[in-house]
């Protein structure tokens, strides 16, 4: 029997219409990402990937008005040390109620730098693989210091006083998500990853990258999930559906598709079909598939590309999504685009097919798209609705011994 579904939204200030384009972007407000929070967590939706300048900090802030939703939010490895990230894991986890997920994000060479990781990009994994084992660990009390091949740290003071205090946190740690393409990023996520996640892209493709991600689990002893991140277009009918599609299609404009289409080569990301990350340019764009070529004929011919020639499964589409758009057919930015009823069952395919048990789903403006897929979506699928699994936090070593006293109690004593 398949595990019900973790369907989680987006967070980011960064919303509007179609807000890639300036007269498409609502002003940033603070108290509509707020009330974006809220509806999240009212509508049903497992929890919500959390994007901005500081997520770990503007998550906090959601506490107080939010019950159950979880908080997936990036961390690069190394943007903390491995102590201090636990630390303050165990603390949210205390304040909220184990309600933290960590999305890994290897990153690039132009935002690591930044956090003192100056490693090539196949080594980043390496690096990224010892620095997770090190969290986990430290997390569930299994070390108190660390000497390895990048870390090295000490064991941490005593605690205050003759007691330590207690604190429910999550068991055994708080889940690490993440994605990877290359097939060093590959191997990493099947060493390190909880949840595997990858861009939705028709099935064959999807089911080529968790299968390489489930092997390299299961040759280190571990099983892992899988999910998907989509964009969400969800109406009563398809009719509805794919209309808006074609309205964001021409809000976008040509022009700005194909700067889109340049700024998603430029950053060198992996390409599976070349098996490199070498940069191309548009003007040199070249398919041998006659779908693919069409669309980049019609572009470069100053045409919008038909708007089911950009469906390369039924109701997986690639339209426009901020700086990306996914010309090539490469798997990202991917939108599901139909009736609930259609959607759903595209959902319970993959489900069945591939063992995909999360979605990440985004559409504009948030809170609006989000009332769609609560209202059109969610009451068609069976959804997670467990409350974090918790356990008492575990010390390593010597201090393990030392009596507890409860944290509410000693907050007010």
């Amino acid at each position: 029997m398949a595990d019900p579904l973790k369907i989680l939204w987006y967070i980011r200030h960064n919303d509007g219409p179609y807000p890639w384009a300036p007269e498409g972007a609502f002003p940033k407000d603070q108290n509509r990402v707020n009330e974006l929070a809220r509806a999240v967590d009212e509508l049903g939706f497992y929890g919500a990937l959390v994007v901005g300048d500081s997520p770990f900090i503007e998550i906090s802030s959601f506490i107080p008005i939010t019950k159950q939703m979880r908080f997936l939010i990036p961390i690069y490895p190394g943007q903390y040390p491995p102590a201090t990230l636990v630390k303050q894991a165990k603390e949210f986890d205390r304040l909220s109620g184990g309600r933290l997920l960590f999305n890994q994000v290897n990153g690039t060479d132009l935002i690591l730098p930044q956090f003192g990781v100056n490693y090539p990009s196949d080594q980043r994994y390496d690096f990224s693989a010892e620095y997770w084992d090190v969290f986990k660990r430290l997390y569930a009390g299994e070390i108190g210091s660390f000497k390895g091949k990048y870390l090295e740290f000490g064991a941490p003071p005593p605690p205050r006083g003759a007691e330590r205090r207690r604190r429910l946190v999550q068991d055994p740690y708080t889940p690490v998500w993440g994605t990877g393409t290359s097939p060093a990023g590959v191997e990493h996520a099947g060493k390190v990853i909880d949840t595997f996640l990858t861009y939705l892209h028709r099935p064959d493709r999807l089911g080529e990258q968790m299968n390489s991600a489930r092997a390299v689990a299961k040759q280190h002893g571990r099983t892992i999930k899988v999910g998907t991140l989509a964009n969400i277009i969800v109406r009563e009918t398809e009719e509805e559906a794919w209309a808006h599609a074609q309205w964001l299609l021409e809000k976008t404009g040509v022009e700005r598709l194909i700067r889109g289409v340049d700024e998603r080569l430029k950053m060198g990301r992996y390409n599976k079909t070349t098996g490199s990350r070498k940069a191309e340019a548009f003007d040199s764009l070249h398919s041998d598939d006659p779908k693919i070529q069409s669309r980049i004929d019609a572009l470069r011919a100053g045409r919008l590309p038909d708007l089911r020639s950009l469906e390369s499964y039924p109701n997986i589409w690639s339209g426009p999504n901020g700086q990306r758009f996914d010309l090539l057919d490469l798997g990202y930015g991917g939108y599901l685009v139909g009736s609930g009823e259609n959607v759903a069952a595209r959902i319970k395919e993959l489900q069945r097919d591939l063992g995909l048990d999360t979605f990440i789903f985004m559409g504009f403006p948030l809170i609006e798209e989000a009332k769609n897929v609560a209202r059109y979506l969610l009451p068609l699928l069976d959804l997670d609705k467990s409350p974090p699994v918790l356990t008492e936090e575990k010390i390593f070593g010597e201090y393990s011994a030392l009596p507890t006293v409860d944290y509410a109690v000693a907050a007010h004593s």
